[in-house]
This record gives C-alpha cells, structure tokens and sequence, in this order.
C-alpha cells in the first residue's frame, strides 16, 4: 500500500486531482463573487428605477391634483358667471317692463289729450255755425232735375249711396258707386270691372254672360244715386227678335232681318239686303224711320223702330 503510495504515477495523478479540486473551489468562488456583484448592480439599477417612477408618479399626482382643483376653481367662477348673468338678465327685463308701462302711460295721455282738443275743436266749430235755415213750405219746395229717362229704359227702384251696388239681370250685372257729386249731378260706377263718369241722361251698354243691355244715370240726390236700365226687362214676344226672324216696326215701314248676334252687337238688315252691325243703344236711320237696338238677351235682340 505504501508502494504504491510512493509510486510516481499514483502521486502525479493525485496531486493532479487534488490541483483540479483546488482550481475548482476557486473557480466555484470567482463565479459566487462575479453573481454577487452583478446581483448587486442589478438591485441598485432596480432601487433607481423604482425610485425613478416614485418620482414620476409623484408628479403626475401632483399635476392632477392642480388639474382638479383648476376645474373646481372653473365650476365656481362658471357658476358666479351663472349667477351674474341672471341677475343683470332680471335687472334688464325689470327696466324693460318699467320703460313699457311709462310708453304706455304716456301714449295713453297723449292720445286723450288729442281726443279732447279734437272733441274742443268740433264744439267749437258747431258753434261758429250759423242756424239752419228753416225748411221752406211744401207748396215752395223744388225738386231737384230729372234726366228724361232714355228711350226704352225703365227706372230701377230705390237709390244707391256710395259704396252701395246696384245688381240688375240677376247678379249679372253689377253697378257699384264709387262717387256721387250732388251738386255736379254726376257719379262715378263701376260696372263689371270697368268704370263709368256719367251725367244724367247718358247711357252705358254693359255686356254679361247672359248678353248685353243698358243702363243710364238718372239723377244725383241728397238720398244716393238713381239709375235707369233695360237689364231686368224680360225679352217677350214682338219686342225680341232670333236670328233668321224678321221684325215689322214703323207701321210696317220697317222691316229688319235679324241675320245674326254676337256678344253686344246685331246685324241687322233693314229695308234690304245689305246688313250692317249694330251694338245695343246704337240706332240706323233709313229715310225717316230710325231702328235701335235697346237689349241683348242671350240669343235674342231686342229692337225699337219708329217713323216720323
């Protein structure tokens, strides 16, 4: 055992075994050494780190809280506005209704004081007139002057003032009044949209629907406006004629052939062949007969003839 103790080979190989032991506990020490010192640098890198995002969140809490209380100071000075802006709104609608109530008053006042200068103003005029004349007697009273009424008019009942209608041919015909001159003995109508100045006496023709006919001015008065008319006249037997029908007036020293009628207007051919166009209250003298035509009724004219 001893020998082989004292071998140089068993000895080298030991002392070899015992140098890697050696090498390998000293290895084993180096790598400890080594893992503490980076374990080390990597708790220090940590403890900055963690540090590093205390500081930062540290910040953020601050700068919200500034944020909040930013916001809280916003509410309350948005609040205060709310309030101011209502108080200055009160305080304007309150002056607002205070100026309209002073108008009111003072429109008021004006217009009664107006009212009594005007009231003062009429009184006094009535009183500047002077007293009416009595009325003169029955037996003294003049009557105001009459047209003669056109040849085949008749008067139409009651009189008309302005801004009142005569209506003639059943709604047909519409004479309204725009102006009456008592004084003048004219008056202004409108007849189915067209105007008329007349004086007593004259005549219109006035077309409708249901043909043509005629109306005149009878007088002005001190009761409104009356007229004369053929409108309402009915077209009978012996006075009306249709085309194709002869008409014997004068005596039988007329004789017209009615060849036609259109609108307002006949033609008519008197004593012969040849015809001419009459309009209703025109007239044709042949020799010493005269024929007028006084009325349209729908197909029918009606005719008025007379020799001297």
């Amino acid at each position: 055992m001893s020998e082989i103790l004292k071998n140089p080979v068993v000895t080298g190989v030991g002392g070899g075994i015992a140098g890697l032991l050696v090498g390998a506990l000293l290895s084993l020490s180096t790598i400890e050494s080594k893992v503490g010192s980076s374990m080390g640098r990597a708790m220090e890198d940590l403890s900055e780190a963690v540090e590093g995002d205390d500081a930062a969140l540290s910040e953020v809490s601050e700068r919200l809280a500034a944020l909040e209380e930013s916001v809280s100071g916003s509410a309350d000075a948005v609040s205060g506005l709310g309030e101011q802006v209502a108080g200055d709104l009160g305080e304007r609608i309150a002056a607002l209704e205070a100026r309209i109530d002073t108008v009111a008053e003072d429109i008021g006042s004006q217009i009664s004081q107006t009212a009594e200068a005007q009231a003062e103003a009429v009184r006094g005029a009535l009183e500047a007139q002077p007293a009416a004349a009595p009325e003169p007697e029955a037996d003294a009273a003049v009557s105001a002057p009459q047209a003669e009424t056109p040849e085949g008019l008749a008067m139409v009942a009651g009189a008309r003032r302005v801004g009142e209608t005569f209506v003639l041919a059943g709604g047909a015909v519409r004479a309204f009044v725009q102006r009456a001159d008592a004084s003048g003995g004219t008056a202004l109508l409108s007849v189915n949209g067209g105007t008329a100045q007349l004086s007593p006496g004259e005549a219109i023709t006035v077309r409708h629907e249901a043909g043509a006919c005629r109306l005149a001015l009878g007088e002005v008065g001190s009761d409104g406006v009356r007229i004369s008319s053929d409108c309402d006249m009915p077209a009978g037997e012996g006075t009306a004629y249709g085309p194709g029908e002869m008409a014997s007036l004068g005596d039988g020293q007329l004789r017209v052939f009615v060849s036609g009628i259109l609108g307002d207007a006949a033609r008519l051919a008197i004593n012969g062949l040849d015809t001419q166009s009459l309009r209703v209250g025109e007239s044709h003298v042949v020799e010493n007969c005269t024929v007028s035509v006084t009325g349209i009724r729908g197909n029918r004219v009606l005719l008025d003839g007379g020799c001297s």
